[in-house]
């Protein structure tokens, strides 16, 4: 994983690492990948300095290497430079994800090898046009690596506004992604 920065008279930034509990934090906030603040009260897993250098007007980009050891892991990258901290989630897998959004399905398969993922955990929570959260269904992907994260049996799916897709390999990763009601 490559990390870009772009930045403005800043000489030395601080990279912090924190391990993330995936299925807990999208089961907290299904809805919420960019509010992901709160990990600064958590000492970070891992943190490395970065020297940046600077063009004749104080700007500059960079681009480094995320921490080796947390490579293969689920991390929220912090960079602070002085008093001001940005973060970004990182999501470490070997996943391709389809969402077929007119059909109500995801279908994963590996991004190297282009084949079909079964077994693979698919938790989903629902959006409801009142603003209301909740549970919609969970399960896992069938033989052709496909997950039908709309039909319920026993439950419509009026006002329903959007879906929130949790898609989880033990050995692959995690990816979320969100779809409108078809």
């Amino acid at each position: 994983g490559l990390a870009k920065l772009k930045y403005q008279n800043v000489k030395q930034v601080k990279v912090n690492y924190y391990e993330m509990d995936i299925e807990l934090l999208f089961s907290r906030s299904p809805f919420a990948q960019d509010e992901l603040d709160g990990f600064s009260m958590i000492r970070p897993n891992v943190t490395q300095s970065v020297l940046l250098q600077t063009d004749e007007r104080g700007k500059g980009s960079h681009e480094f290497e995320l921490s080796p050891e947390m490579r293969n892991k689920n991390v929220l990258v912090e960079v602070v430079a002085g008093d001001q901290a940005k973060s970004q989630p990182y999501f470490a897998h070997s996943l391709d994800v389809q969402v077929q959004e007119k059909f109500g399905q995801v279908h994963v398969t590996d991004d190297e090898t282009g084949r079909a993922i079964p077994k693979t955990y698919v938790k989903v929570y629902a959006r409801l046009r009142d603003g209301s959260i909740r549970f919609h269904k969970d399960g896992y992907t069938d033989l052709r690596g496909r997950f039908d994260y709309v039909s319920q049996s026993n439950r419509s799916i009026d006002g329903i506004q959007r879906f929130s897709i949790l898609i989880l390999s033990g050995e692959k990763g995690a990816v979320i992604r969100q779809a409108d009601c078809p």
